[in-house]
């Protein structure tokens, strides 16, 4: 049994019960802030191609001040909070007023988060979870993705249900070859952007999610450096505009059916550019994973990857990954 998968499918049975009692399910809705919102991207993104259910996205105080008219009784509303984000708590509490059936995504069973909604699974949070393998998918975006895959089998009847296990099962092995061999190119990533303050970070399909992650969370929050995230489809209709050959860009080369969009940013910045670094997921490994399923992963592959470079930049620069300027420390 894949790690952490067990305690998906004892919830989600008991979500399942809850949701046929009410008519059963019509809609799955994400609510979270920050990071948490990131990591649901990959479990929206499989839903979204793979699932007649509707499924959406929410920053959990958009959720709360414009709450969507078909929240009830036949929605399923899964908030993440490692501890207990006020706005994500308060989200909770609305949809339970609506009537729908919530699910706590925490770092701890007995957060607010876990205990305001009617059930609650747990991930591991901390950073250890960066440097060990066995820890890959056993963290928020991880869980997310467990459960979309199940909500899949159990509504959708899909196909590829037992692939996307053989790929979980597979991670950790992959994930470690990857953190080993990037080691060096990190060291050499840290010392060449050293001293760049502004930057753009590209990609596409389920790795979306490592560039809106990557330039709120580990750029801007953790580095207090500017970066944009492009979607590589998105990047011809404007962003290209403010390409030259000293801008800092990271480009990420997703595996599955959105790769070409990536070749063609990467054809573009290797004619313009000049100061753009790629991170593959062929090179990754990611390509050893079921096909039928792997374009699903290049997120959980590339998140950690990514902030194993960027923390390297950070101990040059001399500016740990940990400072705040504002976070945990005014009200706001």
């Amino acid at each position: 049994m894949v790690k952490g998968m067990q305690e998906v499918i004892d919830v989600m049975s008991k979500v399942k019960q809850d949701l046929e009692a009410n008519g059963g399910l019509r809609q799955v809705i994400f609510v979270a802030c920050g990071g948490s919102l990131a990591s649901s991207y990959p479990a929206r993104y499989l839903l979204g191609q793979e699932s007649t259910l509707q499924v959406l996205g929410y920053n959990s105080s958009e959720f709360v001040n414009a709450t969507p008219k078909t929240v009830g009784p036949n929605s399923l509303v899964i908030a993440t909070s490692t501890k207990a984000t006020a706005e994500t708590v308060e989200a909770l509490k609305v949809a339970k007023e609506k009537g729908a059936v919530t699910v706590g995504l925490s770092g701890y069973p007995d957060s607010l988060t876990a205990q305001t909604a009617h059930y609650y699974i747990t991930y591991y949070h901390a950073d250890e979870w960066y440097t060990q393998p066995d820890l890959v998918h056993y963290n928020s975006q991880g869980t997310a993705l467990k459960i979309a895959f199940w909500l899949l089998k159990e509504y959708d009847n899909y196909p590829y249900y037992d692939q996307a296990m053989e790929a979980f099962e597979k991670m950790p092995e992959l994930y470690h070859a990857a953190h080993e061999s990037v080691k060096a190119d990190a060291a050499k990533f840290a010392m060449t952007y050293k001293d760049d303050e502004v930057w753009n970070v590209m990609s596409s399909g389920a790795a979306w999610e490592v560039s809106y992650s990557d330039a709120f969370c580990f750029f801007q929050e953790m580095q207090t450096v500017h970066c944009v995230p492009i979607h590589s489809g998105e990047y011809f209709h404007g962003a290209f505009e403010t390409c030259d050959k000293d801008l800092a860009i990271l480009l990420f080369k997703s595996v599955g059916r959105t790769r070409p969009l990536d070749e063609r940013a990467e054809r573009f910045l290797n004619q313009f550019g000049g100061h753009h670094w790629i991170i593959d997921g062929e090179k990754l490994g990611l390509g050893q994973l079921p096909e039928q399923v792997a374009e699903y992963f290049n997120a959980l592959m590339m998140h950690p990857i990514s902030k194993q470079y960027i923390a390297a930049m950070g101990d040059v620069r001399m500016h740990p990954m940990s400072y705040r300027r504002y976070m945990w420390k005014f009200d706001y």
